[in-house]
């Protein structure tokens, strides 16, 4: 019996002790994996129109970012910026997706390729890349970027405007005198498209789309609206006559309960 015992755990040691090595030689293998690798991985993937893997690649590259060395940091967002580059048929996004997802985790660096990004045409022509850019670009929390993304406010696209406004709501962390012309632009343009919704002289078509166009934005403008100023709106107007009644009163610092 005593020697059965010993058999079987000298069995049960070698087991543990090669699941042990298995593991450790996993683990260097994956810290050998350089960025140079995951570069040319890349490359081939994206030549061979493999997106799925290579959106992998790009999670991948965009994760290690932070502990990469300078020299590698850039060989890391030059690929990612090549892949923008890349020709693919018209709704065929996922690529352009992940590039621009990836670059709101990759610090300064990142900021900078997005905002190139935005005059790429595999991104300014494909409204839920451009969305998603301008997502990325909120992230970053950069005060110098609220002029940019106001501007898309009004772009014709309701799907990118949501986008803004998404990323607009990114920046309520930031003092009275900052938050309240974004509040400010926020609030105009969710009223314009509530208005063009509830216009009664408009055809049935014209009203249908109209209603559309609100249901994409609404839930972004409300959100945004709800972290800058800590308050909850049910609608347009509702957002408005707050406004309205609080522009000219103090804020404070940080949008927690409004006032």
């Amino acid at each position: 019996m005593m020697r059965a015992m010993k058999r079987a755990m000298k069995r049960w040691s070698g087991a543990a002790l090669a699941v042990c090595l298995f593991a450790s030689a996993a683990a260097t293998a994956r810290a050998q994996v350089t960025v140079d690798d995951r570069v040319a991985s890349l490359t081939e993937l994206v030549k061979k129109k493999s997106d799925d893997q290579a959106s992998g690649v790009v999670d991948g590259l965009a994760q290690a970012y932070a502990g990469m060395g300078e020299e590698d940091k850039k060989k890391a967002i030059a690929a990612l910026e090549k892949c923008l580059s890349a020709r693919r048929e018209e709704g065929d996004d996922k690529l352009y997706e992940s590039v621009v997802t990836a670059f709101a985790n990759m610090g300064e660096a990142g900021q900078k390729a997005t905002l190139k990004s935005l005059k790429s045409a595999n991104v300014d022509k494909r409204r839920g890349v451009l969305a998603s850019a301008l997502r990325s670009l909120g992230f970053h929390k950069n005060p110098a970027n609220v002029k940019t993304l106001v501007d898309y406010l009004v772009h014709n696209e309701p799907l990118v405007v949501a986008g803004a406004a998404d990323a607009l709501g990114n920046y309520a962390e930031l003092p009275e005198k900052t938050r309240k012309p974004i509040v400010e632009e926020l609030v105009k343009n969710y009223a314009q498209f509530a208005s063009a919704a509830s216009n009664t002289q408009a055809s049935n078509k014209e009203k249908g789309m109209a209603e559309e166009r609100l249901n994409i934005v609404q839930k972004s403008f409300q959100g945004a609206l709800q972290k800058l100023t800590g308050q909850e709106f049910k609608d347009a107007p509702a957002a408005q006559k707050w406004f309205n009644d609080n522009k000219n009163k103090k804020w404070p610092d940080a949008a927690g309960g409004g006032s």
